[in-house]
């Protein structure tokens, strides 16, 4: 191969190359984050069902396009709201009893890679009309987008993100089944702020 063919070879691997790493970093989709247990699975305590909200969401981080994707506040709590309507745990505003508060303390995220790995980890409580807290739980969960997953490496680490949060809403799911609550369901209803912090 003469010199000609090497630097027309170098220049379609490189063009290659960036193709393959080009793409900008999207926000995660709060669509592949929620959870959808089966029927069979929502065996809540009767004071949760429909008796729930979130109230606020803190800690996420609005994706930079030119940088690495993140989770915001907003798709967080939109995925979160939206799993537990579909546990049957929601409640309007002026019905709600038990609040959530959910703080996403950080994404441990990989700087290369075939495959990508990220955990979530994320604070949550739960309150009762009295404003007394009945769960305390900071989740960890773990989520691995292989290559065949998603080609492009930003969409790659994006789908990680958004199986890290999905597995630590199912984990929070699991945990609100063994939350011990006072025999009866309480009356009164949580006030709920104007707005929740969003990103």
């Amino acid at each position: 191969m003469n010199f000609s063919a090497q630097r027309g070879c170098r220049l379609v691997f490189s063009i290659g190359m960036l193709v393959y790493l080009s793409g900008c970093a999207s926000d995660a989709d709060p669509m592949r984050m929620v959870v959808r247990l089966p029927s069979a699975d929502n065996s809540f305590p009767d004071a949760l069902q429909h008796s729930m909200c979130v109230r606020s969401v803190t800690g996420g981080e609005a994706t930079n396009p030119l940088w690495a994707a993140k989770v915001s506040n907003q798709a967080f709590q939109s995925a979160l709201a939206q799993s537990m309507d579909a546990a049957g745990l929601s409640a309007s505003s002026a019905a709600c009893k038990y609040s959530v508060d959910a703080n996403l303390l950080g994404l441990a995220q990989p700087s290369f890679g075939l495959d990508f790995e990220v955990t979530s980890h994320v604070n949550y409580k739960v309150y009762d009309p009295a404003a007394q807290p009945v769960m305390l739980e900071t989740i960890s969960a773990a989520y691995t987008a292989k290559f065949s997953e998603a080609a492009l490496a930003v969409e790659r680490l994006q789908r990680a993100n958004e199986g890290a949060i999905r597995g630590s809403i199912t984990q929070f799911l699991e945990k609100l089944r063994a939350v011990m609550l006072p025999q009866g369901k309480p009356s009164a209803a949580l006030p709920m702020p104007e707005r929740s912090a969003m990103n």
